[in-house]
């Protein structure tokens, strides 16, 4: 069994106030940095044992708890893997810096302040930002083995493909990430399997519907001695991927990890960040980092078309997750004309939109519906590509093909 992906970040941000905890959020970023927000004080052990960061920074006033009793019993935890703790406060640091001082913080910050106390603060705390980054170089090679939605497939064989999500990336040597188990991961395993030596993958799951894991079903990464995989998914109330797994015939040792909105470490070349999409169930997207690289990989999301209102700020918040993307998979489920209304996917609108605002270089339109003929697909990539070059966009865009090879 390989290991476990474990959560990749520099700070882990504690504090119940989310305009305080973006403030904090936006600074690191400024200085380089990754975190992960937690606005649930109780969370803090479990996440600081899953996620063993090397700063913790903590506000001291939260429901039902405060942070100094939390760095008290924190404290012995982090002292395990050397993590410390920096406590910031609004209330009176002549008598509150002395308190967290003798709790276990190794540092007080007051509020409001500035990015040269922060700096200052993590000074001899955590390298240096850049040392973290993969060198660039390096190739990343991704393939699409299903690239359809749900949907009845049309009678005739298509150019498209027929086959539901699944798409891999080669980021090093034996080094396979698989993202969803649509019908197109057989075909991903038997060439994986083909190869000389003991295989190694790591799966992860967007989500749990049929179309995205009905490809574990005879799957023979799950079943072979000699495959090694790893398998990861997010924590849905409804789904128990032990029983999904065990269902597969999985093989023993193979136990699913679970997927919060973090970053993750893969390997020494690669780290994954996930972000929750807006989709019924517990769905997730993937941007994927590697050499250089980076690949955001969003079959499943709902975002308005042009002219609609965005309600929920949440096309700010993807198009965050996404910029600067050197290549983008895109729910492109609908028509525009068909996705009025609907909830739970999108269209080449909105794609194309996120893709021109985020920065994004390449757009792959994934997940068209199963049920639109070939000449109906072909129509929404020429008008997607018609947008395309009416903005003032490098962008480039087509609609995603099974069998289709990316080299970045």
């Amino acid at each position: 069994m390989i290991d476990p992906v474990r959560a990749l970040y520099d700070v882990l941000i504690v504090d119940d106030d989310p305009f305080q905890a973006s403030l904090l959020e936006a600074k690191l970023a400024c200085l380089g940095y990754a975190c992960k927000v937690l606005m649930d004080g109780r969370r803090v052990l479990e996440e600081a044992r899953s996620g063993r960061p090397p700063v913790v920074i903590m506000d001291i006033i939260m429901p039902g708890t405060d942070g100094l009793s939390l760095c008290k019993i924190l404290k012995p935890v982090l002292d395990a893997w050397g993590g410390r703790i920096i406590v910031t406060s609004s209330k009176e640091r002549e008598v509150e810096a002395p308190r967290a001082l003798r709790a276990g913080a190794v540092a007080f910050l007051a509020k409001p302040y500035g990015l040269e106390p922060l700096r200052a603060a993590l000074s001899g705390l955590l390298d240096a930002p850049q040392a973290k980054r993969s060198p660039p170089g390096a190739a990343v090679s991704l393939r699409i083995w299903g690239s359809r939605g749900a949907g009845r497939a049309p009678a005739a064989a298509s150019v498209y493909g027929t086959k539901t999500p699944c798409i891999s990336i080669d980021f090093g040597k034996d080094e396979r990430l698989i993202l969803d188990a649509g019908s197109g991961i057989l075909d991903c395993a038997k060439e994986l399997l083909a190869k000389p030596g003991r295989p190694a993958a790591t799966l992860l799951l967007t989500h749990y519907h049929p179309a995205h894991v009905e490809g574990l079903a005879g799957l023979d990464l799950l079943t072979r001695p000699e495959a090694r995989l790893r398998v990861g998914g997010p924590r849905d109330p409804d789904v128990d991927p032990r029983a999904l797994l065990r269902s597969a015939g999985a093989k023993d040792g193979i136990e699913p990890f679970f997927l919060d909105e973090s970053l993750y470490r893969l390997s020494e070349a690669a780290a994954v960040r996930t972000f929750f999409t807006n989709h019924p169930t517990t769905t997730l997207a993937f941007a994927v980092e590697a050499n250089g690289r980076k690949v955001v990989y969003c079959p499943d999301s709902s975002l308005p078309g042009d002219g609609e209102a965005d309600l929920t700020n949440n096309f700010d918040r993807i198009k965050q997750f996404v910029r600067g993307a050197d290549l983008l998979l895109y729910d492109s489920h609908f028509s525009p004309k068909d996705a009025a209304g609907d909830e739970g996917h999108s269209s080449w609108e909105a794609a194309v939109r996120l893709g021109v605002d985020a920065g994004v270089r390449r757009l792959l339109l994934f997940h068209a519906s199963m049920s639109y003929s070939d000449s109906q697909v072909a129509a929404l990539e020429a008008e997607a590509r018609e947008r395309v070059a009416e903005e003032t966009t490098s962008l480039e865009c087509g609609m995603a093909r099974d069998g289709q090879l990316v080299e970045l």
